[in-house]
């Protein structure tokens, strides 16, 4: 699966969707297209069913965006993760700083009320 990135934006919530791998070699790329969205919207929701593999270099973007959400008092959640990216999240500690939903339905529905 070839390593893409896209975006939609309703209202103060932009939805990116990632598939693929973030890697070392791409990771550079990915943090530049999602900094950027961060910095068009209030809430983020990374739709992550297609991400096959993240490293720590993209955790690390994961957490700049988060960042940058709770700095506009928004929040960024982590939609329908593979059981593999889940696991990495697990293993880092971060499904503890990130709201994780099962679909992104109910990531849309948890950031109505915010």
């Amino acid at each position: 699966m070839p390593n893409r990135v896209s975006f939609e934006q309703q209202g103060d919530v932009i939805t990116v969707t990632l598939e693929g791998r973030i890697h070392g070699t791409n990771a550079d790329e990915m943090d530049k297209a999602m900094t950027h969205a961060a910095s068009q919207a209030k809430h983020l929701i990374l739709n992550l069913k297609d991400l096959e593999f993240v490293s720590s270099s993209g955790l690390r973007t994961f957490l700049k965006l988060r960042r940058e959400a709770i700095g506009k008092e928004g929040e960024v959640v982590l939609a329908e993760p593979t059981e593999a990216v889940l696991k990495i999240l697990k293993v880092a500690s971060l499904d503890h700083l990130f709201t994780i939903t099962k679909t992104l339905a109910d990531a849309q529905k948890h950031l109505e009320d915010k």
